[in-house]
């Protein structure tokens, strides 16, 4: 297993609604391409999106470092300007503290 990142996504203030359904259908082609949202073909696997009324959450898993890093620049080169984007590391923090749940009952 990779390493697990969760990608937010919130609407620049200024954003016109053309440039937002323009970047959305980069990202529908990208996803009938390669399953993802940054158009990466190996090494990112998509794993779910999520959305919200200012923006949203993409979960991600990631095998490979370059793969990531070129997942990162596609971003940069279609959503940017209507959307910033941050990722954050996580863990599955269920798994990482089973032994002191169950210690506890």
């Amino acid at each position: 297993m990779g390493q697990m990142y969760m990608q937010k996504f919130v609407y620049r203030d200024g954003a016109t609604k053309e440039a937002i359904d323009a970047a959305w259908g980069e990202g529908f082609k990208a996803v009938a391409r390669t399953g993802n949202w940054g158009d990466a073909t190996k090494g990112v696997l998509h794993q779910r999106t999520y959305g919200t009324s200012w923006g949203g959450y993409v979960l991600i898993e990631v095998e490979d470092a370059d793969a990531f890093a070129a997942y990162q620049l596609f971003h940069l080169q279609n959503y940017a300007h209507v959307v910033h984007v941050t990722y954050e590391p996580v863990y599955d923090m269920d798994r990482a503290f089973a032994g002191a749940v169950d210690a506890a009952r």
